[in-house]
Order: C-alpha cells, then sequence, then structure tokens
C-alpha cells in the first residue's frame, strides 16, 4: 500500500514544519469559523470577544496539537493511537462515530461552499458537485502531491484573508468597533468554550496528519501555529463584522465590499483545504475497522456519500446532531492525553496493529477506560443539549449555560482516568 493509504507506522517522514503548518493554516480558514465568531458579538464587548478568542485558541490548540506527539513518534493515525487507552476492540466504537461524523461535516462544507458560490454566481447545485470532486480528488492524491497543493493555497489564502481583514478594519471607525452596547447574552466561559470547541473538533485526525512529521516539534508547532492563526484570524474577522453592522455571513459581506473574485478564490481553497481532511481521515479511520479495505476506494465512497447527501439531504439539525457527536471526542483527547503524557505508557506501534497484543484488555475492549469516555459523553451531552437541540434539561442546562460543555467534560474525563490507572498500580 503506497504510503499515505495505510495504517502500518510511516515510514517515511517527510513532512516538515511548514508542510504541516499549511494543512492546518488551511483548515482553520473556513466560513464555519466565520459564523462561530459572529456568535461572540453582539453579545460581549468587542475586546472581551478578542481575547476569549485568543484564550480559546490557546488551550483548543494545545490540546488539539499534543496528539500531534504520539502521532508522530508511533507513525499512526489517530484512531490507531486510541486502541492504546481502550482496546483494540475498543477503539472501534469512536471510530464508527468519526467516521459518521466526517462523511456528515463533508456534506455540510460542501452546502456551505455551495451557497457561499451560489450567492455570487448561482448554480447551488452544480457547485455542490464541482466542489465535491475537487474535495475528492485533492483527498485522492498521495500525501506528497497535497503537501505541494496545500503550500500553494496556504499562501494564497492567507494573502486573500489579510487582505479581507484590511479591508473589514478599513470599512468602520474605532467608535463603531469598540462602541456597541454589548447584549451579555452569552457568558464568557460559554464564549471561551465556543472558541475552545473547534479546534477540539479536530483532534481525531490530527495524527492521521502528524505522523508524517518529519519530528516531534515539527508536528506539534505546525499543528498549532498554522491553525492558531487562521482560526483565530477568521473568528475575529466574524467577531468584528457582527459586531458593527450586524452580519454574521461573510459571503454577503465579502460580496458588499465588491470582492466577487477573491471571495470565489477564498470559498473554492477554503472548502478544499478544510473538507478533504474530512474525507481523507474518514478513509482511515475506517481501515481502522476494516484494516484490509482499499483507503483509495474508501475516499472516492465518502465523496460520493458527502455530494449525495448535501443534494438530498436537509441539513438544518443534522449539524447540532454532529456537534453533540463531537462530545465524544472531547472525552478521546482527554483520555489519549492522560494515557500517553501523565500515565506516561510508551506506545510499542507493531503491538497496536496486532490483535491479540498488549493491547487486547479483554476481548478487545478496555472497559474501564470504555466506561469513563462513555460518562463523559454523557455528561458532554447533558451540558450541551439544550444550547444545541434547544431543549432544558435541569440542573445541567444552567451549568452548560455558564461553564459551556467542553472544559468540564475535558476535565472530568481526564481525571477519573487517571484515577482509574491509579488503582490498577
Amino acid at each position: 500500500m503506497e504510503e499515505g493509504f495505510s495504517i502500518e507506522p510511516a515510514k517515511k517522514k517527510f513532512f516538515t514544519f511548514f508542510d504541516i503548518f499549511a494543512i492546518w493554516l488551511g483548515a482553520g480558514i473556513s466560513i464555519a469559523e466565520f459564523w462561530a465568531g459572529a456568535l461572540l458579538t453582539p453579545a460581549l464587548p468587542f475586546l472581551n470577544a478578542i481575547l476569549v478568542i485568543i484564550i480559546g485558541h490557546l488551550i483548543g490548540n494545545l490540546i488539539m496539537a499534543l496528539i500531534a506527539i504520539p502521532g508522530q513518534q508511533t507513525g499512526l493515525p489517530t484512531m490507531v493511537l486510541a486502541r492504546a487507552s481502550l482496546g483494540i476492540k475498543g477503539s472501534f466504537l469512536p471510530s464508527w462515530l468519526n467516521y459518521l461524523q466526517l462523511i456528515g461535516w463533508t456534506a455540510i462544507m460542501l452546502i456551505v461552499g455551495a451557497k457561499a458560490m451560489e450567492a455570487i454566481f448561482g448554480y447551488y447545485r452544480l457547485w455542490i458537485v464541482f466542489l465535491g470532486i475537487l474535495v475528492t480528488l485533492w483527498a485522492f492524491v498521495s500525501p506528497t502531491i497535497w503537501k505541494k497543493l496545500e503550500k500553494i493555497s496556504a499562501v494564497l489564502l492567507l494573502a486573500l484573508s489579510l487582505w479581507l481583514t484590511y479591508v473589514t478594519l478599513t470599512k468602520f471607525s474605532i467608535k463603531e468597533i469598540f462602541g456597541y452596547k454589548a447584549t451579555h447574552n452569552i457568558g464568557v466561559m460559554l464564549a471561551l468554550d465556543l472558541v475552545i470547541a473547534m479546534p477540539l473538533s479536530w483532534a481525531p485526525l490530527v495524527a492521521d496528519y502528524a505522523r508524517f512529521g518529519k519530528k516531534k516539534d515539527i508536528a506539534f508547532w505546525g499543528t498549532f501555529t498554522g491553525y492558531f492563526i487562521s482560526s483565530s484570524l477568521f473568528y475575529m474577522i466574524g467577531s468584528l463584522t457582527n459586531a458593527t453592522i450586524g452580519e454574521g455571513d461573510p459571503i454577503s459581506i465579502i460580496a458588499s465590499y465588491g470582492l466577487g473574485i477573491p471571495a470565489m478564490l477564498i470559498i473554492i481553497f477554503s472548502t478544499a483545504t478544510t473538507t478533504f481532511l474530512d474525507v481523507y481521515s474518514a478513509a482511515i479511520t475506517f481501515k481502522n475497522i476494516k484494516p484490509k479495505m482499499d483507503a483509495r476506494k474508501q475516499i472516492v465512497f465518502v465523496g460520493i456519500l458527502g455530494i449525495l447527501l448535501a443534494l438530498f439531504l436537509p441539513m438544518e439539525k443534522y449539524e447540532s446532531f454532529l456537534l453533540l457527536i463531537g462530545g465524544a471526542f472531547v472525552s478521546l483527547t482527554a483520555i489519549m492525553i492522560a494515557d500517553y503524557f501523565v500515565a506516561k505508557r510508551k506506545y510499542d506501534a507493531n503491538e497496536l496493529l496486532k490483535e491479540k497484543s498488549i493491547y487486547w484488555y479483554r476481548n478487545g475492549y478496555n472497559v474501564k477506560a470504555l466506561m469513563i469516555w462513555a460518562i463523559g459523553f454523557i455528561f458532554y451531552i447533558l451540558l450541551a443539549f439544550e444550547g444545541l437541540l434547544g431543549y432544558t434539561i435541569p440542573f445541567f442546562s444552567p451549568f452548560g449555560y455558564f461553564i459551556g460543555s467542553s472544559i468540564p467534560t475535558f476535565l472530568l474525563v481526564f481525571d477519573l482516568y487517571l484515577l482509574s490507572m491509579l488503582n490498577e498500580k
């Protein structure tokens, strides 16, 4: 199997800092980040929103980028690394959830990109198909090819994004930016949670790319800085425009500036650089469950399914469902970080790929770790339920409103897992 389409330990470590930086810079330049930033204002004063964006990305990116280290050192993708703590078969449970959510996010990103292009040029369904094919082809070529594509698109996207930032800032006076009256309809902690949740949502994918990094420092810092710069920037632009003109839709804003062609380039390249990660990682995640499956066939299948979902299924509530599924990976990330960095268990890459190995536990499942993972998942859903689906749950909904769901879930699972490891010793 060609390097990049296998879950075997990566033999060739060919990604430089800028290769990994470019991948995550492209992932963070997204309309989703723009919309998320718009949620923070005018709820918070603009300066408070900026501080929340910076602090939230520092915390979220640290957690996200830590997964890059075991990925680089073992050469294994994220869901295979999960075998160490959950058991060989135990890792199949989050793998199925990750596979489903990545197909769902592929469809949603195609819808978002197509709607944006429709606002400028029309032909909504045609754009879904065009963007879907582009994303699938991007994921289908080998990592040695996408590293070149990502470098080119990263430079272009960063230049376009800085230009958009400049144009946006010059449109408004200091009084307009800082002088509005904040509504305070969300608290600072909930706002912080909204920021942290974005980089955490990428954690199940990080090692899929970090495994090709030349050194662990390159893998960590390339992941951290690439996503920090682009995601923070787009959060800030979203907050700025919603605060000043009450508009959270980036495309209508860009179109109103008369930036049609730059808008088109931002949409096409950001859709490709964000969504190809979903398509490729869905295929690699599936190989954790079915190692003999051809990853390239899976890439084509995921791409086609993403296009069909985007064309024919109503997605209004599906995004909330996917965000709830994302709670599974807050818990999983907490377990993986506690296991690798605090319990300091050294992972044997070859053992992780065997069926009957030291990671077999009981019938392939580490029952204790899976129970902690499930507790964290349920806890996250209870805290996030009202914010995502609109239904109140006594005690949990008010608690979630004030402190969010990602931070308390991560801390709960992290502590429970370490306590379980102490008992084992």
